[in-house]
């Protein structure tokens, strides 16, 4: 059948997601083997803003401060974390803002909030050392067909459970749909230690966010002009001047938009029947109980032969570490 890979759990996709996952698993000793075109993809933005406190709402992320918690634990052990997120909060809304902090560390300084445990990191280092000792089979999946992933040419990798978390290049082997929402980070000449972020964020050499609509499709558009110009207006807003830029990264974020999943199905075997797992519903509510408004979808739930860790949309970094855990709770560790 020409098998080239096998392994007790196969991830597909190294990017932050499948690369946690995948050390996790390791640490427990499990047969792990991941599946990747490439190390990182989306992943590797330059800077990585790691923040529960969201948009311009101020909302703060569904289990927000559990994942917080799960994030400096575990990336602190690979990478070096910058402490401190302030967020410029304006006149007249401190009072609703101080409601949605929950127990988040913080405190008040001028004109905002300065969130003592969120924080920034360089991502391709990060993802470097995670993928340290992982077995890494480089190579483009045409078909997911539990217990295989069929690979381009035919050959193929077996897994007793499959782990998909390969973003929204490859999300059509799973049928999952979602919105594909194209981001761009200037690097710039300035050097800012402690991130700024408000519309637009400033860490490190970085100046990042969102402007175009998203897409329906993965492929990454070519910087326009008028990102470039929404971006630098959004930091001189902050700033009071205009920094200088070096050069540009664009990248893709997915964003799962459609209950396809809610599906009865039945869990990977793993030696017993796992009660949990007997729909997407009940994984969900198990796992990540009800997100706000009932319009964000969780990210780890169950198909075909293992799971989807997927659709984080600009919130994988924060969520990485703590839906691994999850994955592990779900395996029966």
């Amino acid at each position: 059948m020409g098998l080239v890979g096998e392994a007790g759990i196969v991830v597909l996709g190294a990017g932050v997601a499948g690369l946690t996952a995948a050390r996790f698993l390791l640490e427990r000793g499990e047969r792990v083997l991941l599946v990747a075109e490439a190390l990182g993809e989306a992943s590797r933005v330059p800077v990585a803003l790691v923040n529960p406190l969201r948009g311009r709402r101020f909302t703060l992320a569904a289990e927000g401060e559990r994942a917080l918690e799960a994030a400096l634990s575990f990336y602190g052990r690979f990478a070096e974390l910058h402490m401190g997120v302030f967020r410029p909060v304006p006149e007249g809304e401190r009072a609703k803002v101080a409601g949605r902090l929950g127990g988040l560390r913080h405190r008040w300084e001028g004109k905002g909030v300065l969130l003592e445990d969120a924080f920034w990191l360089e991502p391709r280092l990060l993802l470097e050392r995670l993928a340290e000792g992982l077995p890494l089979l480089r190579a483009r999946v045409a078909a997911w067909e539990p217990p295989y992933l069929v690979l381009e040419g035919g050959k193929r990798v077996r897994g007793e459970v499959l782990v998909y978390a390969g973003g929204g290049r490859g999300a059509h082997l799973l049928g999952l749909e979602g919105r594909h929402i194209p981001g761009l980070v200037l690097t710039l000449l300035d050097y800012f230690p402690r991130a700024i972020s408000y519309r637009v964020y400033l860490a490190g050499s970085a100046l990042g966010g969102s402007y175009l609509p998203h897409r329906s499709d993965p492929e990454a558009p070519p910087p326009t002009e008028g990102e470039v110009e929404w971006l630098l207006k959004g930091a001189e807003d902050l700033l009071g001047y205009r920094p200088l830029v070096a050069s540009a990264w664009r990248g893709v974020r997915f964003r799962l938009s459609t209950p396809s999943w809610l599906a009865p199905r039945r869990g990977p075997q793993r030696g017993h029947e796992q009660a949990a797992l007997v729909d997407g519903a009940t994984f969900a509510c198990g796992y990540l109980g009800a997100l706000p408004g009932g319009q964000d979808l969780p990210y780890l739930f169950p198909v075909d032969g293992g799971f989807a860790l997927t659709g984080f949309g600009s919130t994988g970094f924060l969520y990485a570490p703590w839906l691994g855990e999850r994955l592990l709770e779900a395996l029966g560790w």
